[in-house]
């Protein structure tokens, strides 16, 4: 039995706070690499080890919390009185809203390093999925096996391009493939998150904001000052999210000048 959400938006502070923890997770991730790639000071290994399982765990806690959110989210629109086809415009433009931020960062980083800048970045992937996610939310938990389903593709995606390229296809030399996981020969990027296999990340989440928020009647719990401060960063983990990589830079070429 589904339980109606209140057609209000109090927020659910625990959601909150698990963004919070990753725009942590993400800062340490990034002073890091910034003193690793950008400055040389510490030889780190950024894609192995802790660094590597830190960088996952921070990338998956935020793609389940999209997941969730969006459930949350939608379900708050469908009550509101919007028809499927108005909601569906919602989160069309607020994909299309995500997806110029993550263009922004295409745009700063081609200024910065025109051979590695970002052309399929996470935010262009949360971006794209969240015009995408209306299309899924009829399939419920059963989102689990789907986001599974594209998790194996992602991962199964170099023996996918062999076959093209033994097959003399040439999709696999253009980057306009690279949303799917198909990149050129030669490929380097400081972000690359093709929606497969992120995509099923999501779809997991909206899965998991199905059964724990919708199907069992979840209403967000009161909070106390503690817990409405450390959801501060959570609620604005766009804004964070496109500020603090500018920011940790300058920070780190004061100090090293």
């Amino acid at each position: 039995m589904i339980h109606a959400m209140p057609t209000t938006s109090p927020r659910f502070a625990e959601l909150d706070i698990a963004r919070t923890l990753a725009i942590l997770m993400m800062i340490v991730y990034h002073i890091a690499f910034d003193l690793s790639y950008f400055f040389g000071v510490y030889d780190l290994k950024m894609n192995e080890g802790g660094w590597k399982i830190l960088q996952l765990s921070t990338v998956i806690l935020f793609l389940i919390l999209v997941g969730v959110s969006f459930v949350i989210s939608w379900e708050r629109t469908r009550i509101s009185g919007f028809r499927t086809a108005a909601a569906i415009w919602k989160y069309l433009k607020r994909g299309l809203l995500v997806f110029c931020c993550a263009m922004l960062i295409t745009i700063a980083t081609y200024i910065l390093d025109p051979s590695t800048y970002i052309r399929f970045g996470i935010l262009h992937m949360i971006g794209i999925s969240i015009i995408l996610l209306p299309f899924f939310r009829r399939f419920r938990e059963w989102n689990v096996l789907i986001g599974l389903l594209i998790i194996i593709i992602g991962y199964s995606m170099t023996y996918i391009q062999d076959l093209i390229i033994n097959f003399q296809f040439q999709i696999s030399n253009s980057q306009l493939f690279l949303p799917f996981g198909i990149i050129p020969p030669n490929f380097t990027t400081l972000d690359y998150y093709p929606l497969f296999p992120w995509f099923g990340i999501i779809l997991i989440g909206v899965a998991l904001g199905d059964f724990f928020y919708i199907r069992s009647g979840i209403i967000p719990k009161p909070t106390n000052k503690i817990t409405r401060i450390l959801s501060v960063p959570g609620r604005h983990a766009l804004l964070i999210y496109l500020i603090h990589q500018p920011i940790i830079l300058t920070i780190l070429n004061i100090y090293s000048s």
